[in-house]
């Protein structure tokens, strides 16, 4: 705990000097676990909606137009705001709930065991269909503007 006091800053620092001096004069024990400061912070620090709003946006979170990397930063932020222990099926459906279809029908064939594992083979997906998508580009045919089109009125070009 000590190390926690340390590393605390401005009023959270004498919010913490000032708990524990009132600790001393209703003559308690000064705080000396994690858990138990994390409980009393967390009572005067945060909004009584904040783990209810984090299960929201944690619920609504889709990859949207984000890359496959940032979108698994995104989860795994909100399943630690959460604190979100579930079984690693449950975690992994999840993920690929909010996962651009295109890429989680195909990870979806793919037999992987682990989030990591769900996690890696979007990233490859996503990379694969990015390189597909260069190489198209690449080679795209040459057409021509009036191809299959009809003659402007009065060219006597055929």
């Amino acid at each position: 705990m000590k190390l926690v006091a340390l590393r605390l800053r401005k009023y959270a620092s004498l919010w913490c000097t000032n708990l524990n001096a009132k600790r001393t004069r209703g003559r308690k024990s000064k705080i000396k676990t994690w858990d138990k400061m994390k409980c009393k912070m967390q009572a005067l620090f945060l909004l009584s909606t904040y783990v209810q709003d984090n299960y929201m946006l944690f619920h609504d979170l889709t990859q949207g137009k984000m890359k496959v990397e940032e979108y698994t930063r995104e989860f795994e932020k909100h399943m630690i705001k959460c604190a979100f222990h579930e079984p690693k099926e449950q975690t992994m459906v999840r993920y690929l709930g909010g996962l651009d279809p295109r890429i989680a029908n195909v990870v979806e064939l793919q037999a992987c065991t682990t989030f990591d594992e769900v996690c890696v083979v979007a990233h490859k997906v996503e990379q694969q269909r990015k390189s597909r998508m260069n190489v198209r580009d690449s080679f795209k045919p040459f057409s021509a503007p009036n191809r299959g089109q009809p003659l402007n009125k009065g060219s006597t070009t055929p």
